[in-house]
């Protein structure tokens, strides 16, 4: 009996894990998005996507809390403008984006988005930038370009970007202005609860744009790795991710947490070698390695005080 005690993993060894898992989890999705976005149009992936994922989170919410939360009249336009800008519109522009860019690079594009945030933030929120937090801004911004231009930096101003380029920036966008509504929402509401509202009516928003598509109805002829990755999309990375993180970080805190998200980058770029066969050529690595980088820096300034995006995986107390 005192061997088999000894022998089991301790509890926080236990959250580490799903600390990890999580990201990989997330960087998984950019590899499963670029399978989905070749065999279906992005409002048909990402109406497909959140029913299902509501069809996970709304049971889990009512085991959790035992009611469906009432949001306030506030609360409710605030969810509906999360469901527009971080379901409707940033899954949009990510399954268009995908279509032509590869995950490896989307992933160093989209990895931007935390210094966006940050910069935001402290520009229009007043929120102070710490002189580390603005190297990782810098820094992550560099990264970006040269990730961008393929390391050909007076390309920015000799040619427009690609439409692919565009689309993904418009990710980074409209998730930053997802982030920072969604500091105002959870002051209304919990983390799982905003989550849960958001994947619902995010769903909703979505049908006529779905039904528009037209590709509904021939769903049944997709090949089995397009239901795979809609599964992936959906229950994988999610669901089970954002459960998985908030187990972790209501185990080790959120300051901890926020610096396993570093590797959601690395996870993108190391599976869509694997999986897809994708190359890393050095200017993509090395843009790499700036956002990364810059990310680190970013979160690590904010580690007393998490950033919106941090807080939205956060469990209920």
């Amino acid at each position: 009996m005192e061997h088999q005690e000894k022998a089991r993993p301790p509890v926080f060894q236990i959250h580490y894990i799903k600390l990890f898992l999580a990201p990989v989890l997330w960087g998984g999705a950019l590899v499963a998005g670029r399978v989905v976005a070749v065999n279906l149009p992005p409002f048909t992936t990402t109406f497909i996507r959140f029913s299902a994922v509501s069809l996970f989170l709304v049971p889990v919410l009512y085991f959790r809390r035992g009611s469906f939360p009432r949001p306030s009249k506030k609360a409710a336009i605030l969810l509906v403008a999360l469901s527009f800008t971080g379901v409707l519109l940033f899954n949009f522009f990510l399954f268009s984006g995908l279509r032509t860019v590869t995950a490896v690079r989307s992933s160093v594009i989209i990895a931007f988005t935390p210094a966006v945030v940050a910069l935001v933030s402290g520009l229009f929120f007043r929120e102070k930038i710490r002189p580390l937090m603005g190297l990782g801004i810098l820094a992550a911004f560099i990264g970006a370009v040269i990730t961008i231009t393929e390391g050909e930096l007076q390309l920015i101003f000799s040619r427009a970007l690609s439409v692919g380029d565009l689309f993904l920036l418009g990710c980074v966008f409209t998730w930053t202005i997802y982030s920072i509504t969604a500091k105002y929402a959870m002051a209304e509401l919990a983390p799982l609860t905003v989550l849960t509202y958001g994947s619902v009516i995010g769903a909703v928003l979505l049908i006529p744009f779905a039904l528009t598509e037209g590709a509904l109805v021939d769903l049944g002829s997709q090949p089995p790795e397009t239901w795979i990755s809609l599964l992936y999309l959906s229950i994988g990375a999610a669901g089970i991710a954002y459960l998985f993180y908030y187990e972790g970080i209501q185990a080790v805190g959120a300051s901890r947490s926020a610096i396993f998200l570093n590797l959601e980058p690395v996870a993108a770029i190391s599976l869509g070698m694997l999986i897809l066969d994708e190359e890393l050529s050095l200017a993509v690595a090395l843009g790499a390695v700036l956002v990364i980088g810059g990310l680190f820096l970013t979160n690590y300034q904010k580690r007393s005080s998490p950033t919106a995006e941090s807080k939205l995986r956060t469990t209920e107390q």
